[in-house]
């Protein structure tokens, strides 16, 4: 099968924007299977990251916002993809592309990433709004499906009426080694010595992440443990989140870091005893899979949680996105022996390693792909909203 992918932007292992490491990582597994997997950018840079058995290729995108370079249309005109896979909302060359996609009678799905909830859409909501019933919406509904990476629940509220398959994210637990320095994150903070670490580590976007709840919750917790916040920076918001500690005045120290990438990701990821990911909304964020295959406990909200299996198995401990809940929360890991953290990372990571793994993603999306590209051979084995077995 002949699949396109196209977004915003270049897909790479080692980027700060789920979407785009989510597009390298399936359209590799996707090869790996056999597929021919193309990957086409929209990018400034017009230098698209080799992805091994997949072409890839880069386009500079428009000032105008719905027009498409004509290049891409030639390149996919000659390449004649079987399937045509957009990926995230409110993306104007989406509209145009899914245009082209009825016209030549190429099926295309399109994958929201997460990006569909209440939260989202109230950013910039003049826009949005819309936008949304103007074009996202028709632009859904007309897609062959649409591809869901975590839970769904979000989507019919949105008016989502096409058919909805699940192939979630997944991680390379090959990638993951157990053998990493945990005590780098303290070396690099020496106030970090001696506590409890509790680490957040991803975009420091304190709408969608629900950061500035979990800075309440960690002065209103009242625990001797630490705080660790990594990552890029979002549209100002590492300065609002430290404007805010300083204004609740924790206990216990709170630590900011900038972006870490690769190696040096996972040792600090090593360094924690509890990871923590208190997001408003989500699709399924890697952070969360990469952590729970370091065998890291976990304290994570609903939307944050992949697919609810992490809470439902005793690998992670739920709380709702507010300031309270995640105080409980933060109470309770910090009471738990080191003994009950380890016995909660082994289970996540038996979770993550059957369920979330992108050969598993990869197969639940070409196995979907088969059903609208007229592919009778293959299996029905996709899942359509429900957890894995």
């Amino acid at each position: 099968m002949k699949i396109a992918h196209v977004l915003s932007g270049s897909a790479g292992p080692e980027v700060a924007n789920g979407v785009r490491k989510f597009v390298y990582f399936m359209a590799q597994a996707l090869a790996t299977l056999g597929h021919d997997v193309a990957v086409f950018s929209l990018t400034d840079d017009e230098d698209a990251e080799p992805i091994p058995g997949v072409l890839t290729r880069g386009f500079r995108p428009s000032s105008v916002p719905f027009r498409v370079p004509r290049a891409l249309f030639a390149d996919l005109a000659g390449w004649r993809p079987d399937v045509l896979h957009l990926h995230s909302p409110y993306f104007p060359p989406n509209f145009t592309l899914a245009r082209w996609a009825r016209r030549s009678g190429t099926p295309y799905v399109v994958t929201p990433h997460g990006a569909l909830s209440p939260g989202e859409i109230w950013q910039r909501w003049p826009l949005k709004l819309p936008y949304k019933f103007l074009c996202e919406l028709p632009t859904l509904n007309r897609a062959a499906f649409v591809h869901a990476v975590g839970a769904a629940e979000d989507l019919p509220g949105y008016g989502v009426h096409a058919r909805v398959d699940l192939a979630p994210c997944g991680i390379d637990l090959s990638t993951v080694s157990r053998d990493l320095d945990r005590r780098v994150l303290a070396a690099q903070h020496p106030i970090l010595a001696g506590r409890r670490i509790f680490l957040f580590l991803g975009r420091l976007d304190p709408a969608q992440k629900g950061l500035d709840l979990l800075i309440r919750a960690f002065a209103a917790a009242g625990i001797e443990a630490a705080l660790v916040l990594v990552g890029p920076d979002f549209r100002g918001g590492r300065r609002k989140l430290e404007r805010l500690v300083a204004r609740v005045r924790p206990l216990a120290p709170v630590v900011f870091g900038g972006p870490v990438y690769g190696r040096a990701r996972l040792d600090v990821l090593a360094g924690a005893d509890v990871f923590v990911n208190p997001s408003r909304w989500e699709g399924m964020p890697i952070a969360v899979l990469e952590a729970a295959a370091m065998e890291i406990a976990c304290l994570l909200t609903p939307p944050a949680d992949p697919l609810g299996r992490l809470s439902a198995s005793g690998a992670a401990v739920s709380v709702a996105p507010e300031v309270g809940a995640i105080a409980d929360g933060l109470r309770r890991l910090q009471r738990a022996s080191a003994a009950d953290l380890h016995r909660m990372g082994q289970r996540a990571r038996e979770i993550v390693a059957s369920e979330f793994t992108w050969e598993r993603g990869a197969r639940l999306l070409a196995d979907a792909y088969a059903r609208h590209a007229g592919e009778p051979g293959l299996a029905p084995l996709l899942l359509r909203q429900t957890h894995p077995r």
